[in-house]
């Protein structure tokens, strides 16, 4: 059943059936030392891999890859770390195994002139059946299948169908793997292997049994039992053994069941009783005086050492406690002061920004205030004072008049949110209206219908409070200039933490990617609504009207 001892076989046969003989000039008498060197690693370490002592057995194949490498013996170098492969598969390392068949793979594929093509067949098998005990059997099929085509004979093939069989028969597809059981006893009298044929046979015995074709099974049972015989293998006499007893115990022959079973039984504690012993042997010898001795000094020092190590306990518990608390007390104590600091911070940072928006409001009310009231009041005397006839001046006078109005209301909108460190939603709404309200004085041809929803009244900062209103006011600018609308529609909503605009009109429209390379204003919105880290989008077509859209969210925490 195991693929370890059939791969064990045909590596053996395969290394020495090349028969590769290796001559060098004298120049390269190293290199020769240095190959020679590398074969005695590799038979010794196949040797021991023959005896299951895999752990003696590593080190002098690994020497021996090494040692192929410096001769460059590239093909040498490939089956002794297929060899390796092989040795981690049977010590139950799968993974390593796979890794092993790849990097011989690696080499053959490095040096495609030196390679040996045939040896592909040994990589991607043995990738093949560390796959499968690793419980892979996707992965398993796949290798096999790469392998057969660089089958140079009836054997190699025959070893892969019986692995894509066996493959098969743990997926439980029986008729696929009796399939390829039957292919791997194609010309069975090519090449002699009793190993090979006890494992084919007896795979076929056990798959007819599991179909339930017990004639057919009884058919294949001889040649099973006869090659089993003939290979000297405990591990075949097992499977067939313990195969037979299962068809016999299910086709009713109940006496001859017993028997294979008990044949199977007295074999298995054979090798169990063998193993165990050979253990005992070799573990006896190396503890036994270090048993002794620990016997002896228990004995003598058994009551000194219990007393000590209550003692030693008892104070170590209680300075690990006492460290804990005093750590614990420290790190709690700490970061307590952190927070602290970072509080007094943050408030400080808070009153000094806010000190600052006060001393700005207060310059610019001031100075910059009362220079526009100033430049407002003499533009009023100057209208008051012209004559009625001279409309032209009148009108440049107006002009100026409404600008220093308009500055002054831009200027009191300013100081207004500066002067607030947090504004609500309510007093934003306000400021809103006001401005709906003299923009319909400025435009009483234009409707406005407004409707501001408030959910709950969020607080603002003052960054959110300017950024929306000045995005507020540019887009009903926009409107009453461009778009002769008879009809704004103001939507404002917010539910919980999420907050909606929409402003939409009825008039010309525009083309927006047009107007977006010509207009600052567009591209002042964009940068004011991404700055609060929400979403801007417009629609509109020229004679449809135009909707702008803003969504975002309230308590992202920007800075004031």
């Amino acid at each position: 059943m195991s693929h370890s001892h059939i791969l064990c076989i045909v590596v053996i046969l395969g290394f020495f059936s090349c028969k590769e003989k290796y001559s060098a000039p004298a120049e390269n008498i190293e290199a020769v030392a240095t190959d020679s060197l590398a074969f005695q690693n590799y038979n010794k370490g196949i040797e021991l891999a023959g005896k299951y002592e895999f752990e003696n057995a590593l080190p002098y194949l690994l020497k021996s890859v090494d040692g192929f490498e410096k001769a460059n013996n590239i093909n040498s170098q490939v089956k002794a770390l297929n060899r390796i492969s092989l040795s981690y598969h049977d010590f139950g390392n799968y993974n390593k195994g796979i890794e092993y068949a790849y990097l011989a793979k690696k080499v053959l594929d490095e040096h495609p002139q030196q390679a040996n093509k045939n040896l592909y067949w040994y990589v991607y098998n043995n990738a093949g059946i560390n796959y499968d005990d690793s419980k892979r059997p996707q992965q398993a099929i796949e290798e096999h299948l790469k392998a057969l085509p660089y089958a140079i004979d009836a054997s190699d093939s025959s070893y892969s169908y019986n692995n894509l069989g066996n493959t098969y028969k743990k997926l439980n597809r029986l008729d696929k793997a009796e399939t390829y059981f039957k292919l791997a006893l194609t010309n069975p009298h090519s090449y002699k292997d009793d190993y090979h044929f006890a494992t084919v046979y007896s795979n076929m015995v056990d798959i007819e049994r599991l179909k339930k074709n017990y004639k057919q099974a009884q058919y294949y049972l001889d040649s099973a039992l006869h090659y089993a015989t003939i290979s000297n293998s405990p591990e075949k006499l097992l499977d067939i053994y313990y195969y037979t007893y299962q068809l016999k115990s299910e086709s009713g022959d109940h006496r001859s069941a017993s028997g294979f079973l008990n044949k199977y039984v007295q074999l298995k504690d054979s090798l169990f009783t063998s193993e165990k012993n050979d253990a005992l042997l070799h573990y006896q010898t190396k503890y036994e005086t270090e048993k002794k001795e620990k016997q002896i000094a228990e004995q003598k020092l058994v009551s000194k050492q219990k007393n000590l190590w209550l003692i030693l306990m008892t104070i170590t518990m209680s300075a690990g406690l006492l460290f804990f608390w005093y750590y614990r007390q420290k790190t709690n104590l700490e970061q307590k002061q952190l927070a602290l600091e970072n509080q007094l911070l943050q408030e400080q940072t808070h009153s000094k920004i806010q000190e600052q928006r006060l001393e700005i409001s207060r310059e610019l009310h001031d100075s910059l205030g009362s220079q526009l009231t100033f430049i407002k009041s003499v533009s009023d005397s100057l209208l008051n004072a012209s004559e009625k006839s001279n409309n032209n001046l009148n009108a440049r006078i107006n002009t100026l008049s409404e600008f220093s109005e308009n500055s002054i209301a831009e200027l009191k909108n300013t100081i207004w949110a500066l002067n607030s460190q947090q504004l609500n939603l309510s007093e934003l709404k306000l400021k809103m209206l006001n401005f709906i309200s003299s923009a319909s004085e400025a435009k009483e041809s234009m409707q406005f219908h407004f409707l501001f929803n408030i959910g709950r009244d969020y607080q603002l900062s003052s960054r959110q409070a300017i950024n929306l209103f000045r995005v507020f006011q540019e887009i009903l600018n926009n409107t009453i200039k461009y778009a002769e609308a008879k009809d704004v529609f103001i939507d404002i909503s917010q539910i919980e933490k999420n907050l909606t605009i929409k402003i939409s009109d009825n008039g010309i429209g525009f083309n927006f990617e047009e107007a977006k390379k010509k207009s600052f204003g567009l591209t002042n919105i964009q940068n004011r609504i991404e700055e609060l880290k929400g979403k801007f989008s417009v629609e509109t077509s020229e004679g449809n009207g135009t909707t702008y859209l803003i969504k975002l969210e309230l308590d992202n925490n920007l800075n004031v």
